[in-house]
Order: structure tokens, then sequence, then C-alpha cells
């Protein structure tokens, strides 16, 4: 049987992909070469693309390798009618939609899956029912937290209100073939929400990782020099990496941070990532004092990550996905909140310390705890390096994301037959 896959995932563009060295990220959705090709599909990213990214016209198409095509979507289709924003998204997406469409058919391709379950599942959702073929949604929040302490929609510029979002996650999710969580606290908010628990799984992220975090720290270049651009010779570093964004809650760290240096600390924190947040806390750096030693380091690519991981004193993780675990892999003493998929990973006094949500006093003090026992530091960082590679190993994932894969075709083969008429042979 030739399988061949269709993913709409709106994490990266093709420009960050190639920026930040992320090809594993796409790559590994072949699962080995268990999926003959696989089609990448960005709906609207030249939304997120640099400036010499046109950001109207028709769909981008890129080679990533012999076995993966990048596709980037425009956030409109025509230069002349940007003024009209919702009218050309609209148009441009329509447009999208029909060339998957015809994609899929052309192609052959076997299912189509999506990284959410709102606008990306209804667009996996409508290309399903059109060309027969199954949808798997990867689940990887869990909204109803999210909301509890925003009180914001996830995409309030498309679906305004929680309440729709709701019904649209309802919707869907109960009419996805395969509902894959990325742990165990989102399979039990997609169960909560409408999906099928005999129909439903957990893929973890641990062969989304690149292979250069799996590596053993000693065998990375850990001489520092990736950080001679902020500071001359090796000092103590607080490391943050995530996006910039309210719902990660990376002012946690600068507070964390200002509270570690009131207590006698002189440490500087390290925020990897960017995001629409980044003035702001900038601005209660300076308000708190310490605007001297926080430095925003931007997006970094994985080559650099994987070489700074390992050098830090200490790794704030407020909420993070995969960011939390390539620190584990980096085997870095881990400071984290008991938050949806953390604490699977993160077990206190174990492997890292798992602190209350928004414990901003309980992440300092576990954090000094990191600066004054090193000792003790390392051995949580191995420990967390051990636990990442029993819960999140690679091999073992891809293994088990095959076999979710055949019993799903093997299902939706088995369904088919049962639609089809019966011919009597006389």
């Amino acid at each position: 049987m030739t399988r061949k896959l269709l993913v709409i995932d709106t994490a990266c563009s093709f420009d960050t992909i190639v920026g930040l060295k992320l090809k594993d990220f796409v790559t590994c959705r072949d699962l080995g070469g268990y999926f003959e090709h696989v089609w990448t599909v960005h709906p609207f990213a030249s939304l997120v693309s640099g400036e010499m990214t046109l950001k109207f016209g028709k769909p981008e198409v890129h080679k990533l390798t012999a076995a993966h095509t990048f596709i980037d979507g425009k956030i409109g289709r025509f230069d002349l009618l940007k003024k009209v924003s919702a009218v050309n998204f609209l148009i441009g997406q329509i447009g999208i939609l029909a060339k998957l469409i015809s994609l899929v058919r052309k192609e052959k391709i076997s299912a189509v899956r999506t990284c959410e379950p709102l606008y990306c599942g209804l667009l996996g959702l409508l290309i399903s029912r059109i060309c027969g073929i199954p949808l798997i949604i990867r689940v990887n929040a869990n909204y109803d937290k999210i909301f509890e302490t925003s009180k914001s929609a996830m995409m309030p510029r498309l679906f305004r209100s929680y309440r729709l979002e709701k019904k649209i996650v309802r919707f869907v999710l109960s009419r996805t073939d395969l509902v894959a969580a990325v742990n165990k606290d989102n399979l039990d908010f997609a169960i909560s929400n409408g999906a099928r628990s005999e129909f439903s799984t957990i893929f973890r992220y641990g062969n989304m990782i690149d292979k250069r975090h799996v590596a053993s720290p000693e065998s990375r270049d850990l001489s520092g020099a990736a950080l001679n651009e902020f500071w001359a010779g090796k000092r103590k570093f607080l490391l943050y990496i995530g996006r910039l964004q309210s719902i990660k809650h990376p002012e946690d760290n600068i507070k964390v941070t200002a509270e570690v240096q009131r207590r006698g600390h002189d440490i500087k924190l390290l925020m990897v990532g960017d995001g629409p947040e980044q003035g702001a806390l900038a601005k209660l750096a300076q308000e708190l004092g310490i605007e001297d030693h926080v430095v925003f380091c931007g997006n970094r690519d994985q080559d650099w990550l994987s070489r700074v991981i390992p050098l830090a004193a200490v790794v704030l993780s407020p909420v993070t996905g995969r960011a939390l675990a390539e620190a584990a892999f980096g085997a870095a003493p881990i400071v984290a909140y008991d938050w949806e998929w953390q604490g699977e990973l993160i077990r206190g006094g174990e492997t890292g310390e798992l602190v209350p949500f928004r414990s901003v006093e309980k992440m300092a003090d576990a954090t000094i705890r990191f600066l004054v026992d090193v000792q003790y530091g390392r051995a949580m960082g191995k420990a967390a390096r051990k636990r990442a590679f029993t819960i999140l190993d690679p091999d073992t994932l891809d293994q088990h994301e095959r076999e979710k894969y055949s019993e799903l075709f093997l299902r939706f083969g088995k369904v088919e037959n049962m639609l089809r008429p019966t011919i009597d042979p006389d």
C-alpha cells in the first residue's frame, strides 16, 4: 500500500523552517519512510514570513526533500484587495482549499492531518469529507485551561468568542477519525470536548525533536562560544525558550529573575523566542530594575539551542511544550509550573523542581536551590534526560504512530467496504 499524508500546520512558515534549521520538525512526519510523501501546508504563512516574502498571491510550493513538499499559503489573494483584508483573506483561503482538494485527488493522498481542531481542523474536515479520506487532528493544548487564565478566545480575530470556539472544537473532534493529543492532559480535554475515546491516542513530542537535542550533552560544543555575542567569558544564566505571548506567561521569568537578584544572586536571564509581548516584557524588566540582566535573544536555530541548553544554570518553564522536552534531553536543571503535561516529565525532587502554577516565589525558591547546590542541579538534569527517554524516545514514538495509522487505514478501509453496495452474482 502506498501511503501519502497531507499535514495542515500553522507552527512554521517555510522561511522559519529554513532560518531556524527546523527541517527535522517537518521531515519526521514521514515516520521513517512509512509515508512515501508528505505535503505540509501553512494556509496563511505570509502572515508570519519575512519581509522578502510576498504577502499576497497564489500559494508558494517548496521542495524540502525528495519526500517532503512545503506549501506556503498567503494572507490574501490579491494585492489590490489588501485594504479589504477580510474579503481578500477569504478569497485566498478558498483558493488554497481548492488547491489542496485537487492535490489530494491527483496524488491519491491517504489522509489529512491538522495541528489543531479550530481553523485548521475545519479545513481538514472539509478536505476529509470531500475527498473521502480519514482525518487526524493533533491536539496540542488544553483550551479550557488556557481560557480559565486568559479569559480570551484562542483565535479572537477569526472566531471572536471562546463560546463559539468550543462549539467548533466539539463539532470537529466528534467527526475526527483519529485524535492524537500530545499528552494525557490534552487527551482528557479532547475527549471531554467530543473526541471519541476509542479513536483517540497520544502522539508525544519526542519524535519532533531535532536530533541534535537527543545527542548526549557531552558530545556537543559546550565551549560557550554561542554566548559570545552577549558577554565575554562564562557566567551563570537562567534560560527561557518559548513564544513571548501572554498564554505562555513569559513575564513570570522576569519576576523570578528580579526575586533571585533581590536575594543576592547576580545572574542573567536569556529569553529565547519572539512575540507580541516583548515590548511589555522589556518595560517590566526596567520597572523591576533588572533591564541589564535580561537579554532578548530572538529566535535561535536548533544548533545554537543544543549548545546553550546544557550550559544553563536553570531552565525556567512556566508553560512550554517542545522546548521543555529539548531542555530535558539537554540534561538541564529545570524548574516548571505544575501545568498541563509538565508534571509528566518534571517530577519534584526526582527529575527537577515542579512548583504551583503562577507561584513566582516558589519558582524563585527552586531556582535558588539549583544555584546554591550545583551537584543537585546536575543530578536532576541527568534524571530529566533519563525520564525524557522513557516517555519521549523518538524511535518508540515513531513505532506507536505507525501502528495507529495502520489501525486507522484498516478501519477506514473496512468502513468503505461496508458502504459499497453489494452486487448479487446472479
